[in-house]
């Protein structure tokens, strides 16, 4: 029986990915796929400042660091339909965020309020030092909610880190719009 719901940050309760994001700023994530991943993997485990993310990507997409954050302002929409969501399954399961993500970035991203008010755990690659799809990481949120494995479902827009959420014994499904993850959550809590 499921007791406790973790979900990904970027791509579930905020925009549908960075490589949208990306692509909103004018950028090809396929052509720089490789610069992502690395500079993306620097700031996820706090190796570079958010400000030296943001003007790092603003100069491979050709624009200035403003024009970034416009892009990104209007790319990464809060999905307030499932953080309400969140609220309403609050009295009957434990729920937190597993997210790479640079530190500071959830509460800008989603708010102090949202954050405080609806989950129970948070862990930020950047402020662990560790990343998805890191098993360290996953076993990290499953002891500090203090629900075996068994007992936890992962929810991620991306395949590859809910493979590793699974291969630790934890439920996972993907992503992929709120009705759907809706759906496929009430069917799988019922």
């Amino acid at each position: 029986m499921i007791k406790a719901i973790i979900f990904d940050c970027f791509g579930v309760l905020v925009g549908k990915g960075f490589e949208q994001t990306y692509r909103t700023a004018g950028g090809d994530p396929l052509r720089d796929r490789l610069f992502i991943e690395d500079t993306l993997g620097k700031a996820n485990l706090g190796l570079i400042s958010d400000s030296e993310f943001r003007a790092s990507m603003a100069r491979q997409v050709g624009i200035s660091p403003i024009h970034w954050s416009q892009a990104v302002k209007s790319a990464e929409l809060l999905n307030t339909d499932l953080l309400v969501y969140i609220s309403e399954l609050r009295g009957t399961y434990k729920t937190a965020i597993l997210s790479n993500a640079n530190r500071g970035v959830l509460e800008r991203k989603i708010g102090t309020e949202w954050l405080e008010k609806d989950f129970d755990e948070i862990v930020v690659s950047a402020e662990v030092g560790i990343a998805k799809p890191d098993p360290r990481v996953y076993q990290l949120i499953i002891d500090r909610l203090k629900v075996p494995p068994q007992e936890c479902l992962y929810i991620d827009d991306r395949e590859s880190f809910l493979d590793a959420a699974r291969e630790l014994g934890m439920e996972g499904l993907l992503y992929k719009n709120f009705s759907q993850i809706k759906r496929s959550m009430h069917e799988l809590l019922a």
